[in-house]
């Protein structure tokens, strides 16, 4: 058996350490990217709303809640009144009405309406959230009142208009204002956060190309780390893929909600992964099966720049 030996130690030492950060830098750099983003957090996220498993589970939960309460008896009354199915048990009576309100409930959650008003929360309150995250002041206020209008306007055209027409949206509605150091030490930490992020998504590249400048061989180490690094990134794919599969709970559609949102939300992290290992491992290969010719040309390059 041959042995293996690793002949330049600190580009290995280097490799290495590209190697492991490789998923780390991924996750962090799609976080920054996804959250720190209004239009890339709400292109992520808003598709939830579409979903049908989350769009069922959200309507059982609705209902179950406006059924929890309703008085029952005031309900069979107004139902039935005076008539012989007054004597009807009060239960039955909330098991019959609840697939109705359910349907109601679900047809609004699906409408057009219903997902206006959810991007338009979404936008507003991420860029609201992120601009106070920002600055360096004190307190935090977060102005909600254009948000406030405008889901009352929308909904004012579903089914519940007679609902919302009553509403009183008045100047103040919406702006809530905060005055606390708590809040002063959470933007201080989001924004340490940031910076922090930043800097570790910029380490691998800087021990990627200090790898590369150690090693004798240059071009095979090079070709070696994107193999490598490719194939890792493909195993994180497909436990990205995986994850959903593992959350369980006691509620079946409770569990089909979740599974379809964490699905949703990491499909953009998943896909953008896979183009690039895809792209790292095109690279690797080309490096190794041409590694000879590329040499040639960079060091017919190199010698025509000294001239």
């Amino acid at each position: 058996m041959k042995k293996i030996t690793i002949t330049n130690k600190p580009s290995f030492i280097f490799a290495f350490i590209t190697f492991l950060l490789g998923v780390p830098c991924i996750i962090l750099l799609w976080l920054l990217l996804t959250f720190t983003n209004t239009s890339n957090f709400v292109k992520t996220v808003a598709p939830i709303a579409r979903n049908p498993n989350v769009q069922k589970y959200a309507s059982e939960t609705a209902a179950n809640t406006i059924i929890n309460n309703v008085s029952v008896s005031n309900l069979t009354t107004a139902l039935s009144g005076n008539s012989e199915f007054s004597t009807i048990n009060p239960q039955w009576i909330k098991v019959i009405v609840q697939p109705v309100i359910q349907n109601g409930v679900n047809q609004l959650i699906s409408s057009n309406q219903f997902y206006n008003v959810f991007v338009k929360s979404l936008t507003f309150v991420h860029k609201a959230t992120i601009k106070e995250l920002n600055v360096h002041s004190s307190g935090l206020t977060l102005n909600f009142h254009p948000l406030v209008f405008s889901a009352v306007t929308e909904l004012n055209q579903t089914s519940i208009s007679e609902v919302t027409d009553s509403l009183n949206v008045s100047s103040k509605t919406g702006v809530i204002k905060f005055n606390t150091s708590k809040l002063d030490n959470l933007r201080h930490n989001y924004q340490q956060l940031v910076f922090v992020s930043k800097l570790i998504i910029i380490l691998p590249i800087l021990t990627l190309v200090i790898a590369v400048f150690l090693s004798k061989r240059k071009l095979k180490t090079f070709g070696n780390i994107y193999i490598y690094s490719s194939i890792h990134l493909l195993v994180f794919v497909v436990a990205i893929h995986s994850a959903p599969s593992f959350v369980s709970t006691s509620n079946l559609d409770q569990t089909a909600a979740i599974r379809s949102a964490i699905s949703i939300i990491t499909h953009s992290l998943m896909e953008d992964t896979a183009i690039l290992a895809i792209l790292l491992l095109i690279i690797g290969l080309g490096v190794r099966r041409y590694e000879k010719q590329i040499s040639s040309l960079l060091h017919g390059l190199s010698m025509k720049l000294k001239k």
